[in-house]
């Protein structure tokens, strides 16, 4: 299961949760005790994209240079 995580609060927001709860494979919750995202990313050991990139490009080319 994956987890998101949105912030802003605008018109757009609200139409894609709107959107998203039409989804019968998606459960949108609402959280009161909200944690900032770079301490929730924390605490799930995220990565930057960046960084994920290079880890992945890092693992193709041992995979298909081995």
């Amino acid at each position: 299961m994956e987890t998101i995580t949105i912030e802003d609060n605008d018109i757009q927001v609200d139409k894609l949760i709107d959107f998203v709860r039409t989804a019968p494979f998606a459960k949108v919750g609402e959280t009161t005790n909200r944690k900032s995202f770079k301490k929730a990313s924390e605490e799930c050991n995220a990565v930057s994209v960046d960084t994920f990139f290079d880890k992945l490009d890092e693992r193709i080319k041992r995979r298909f240079n081995a």
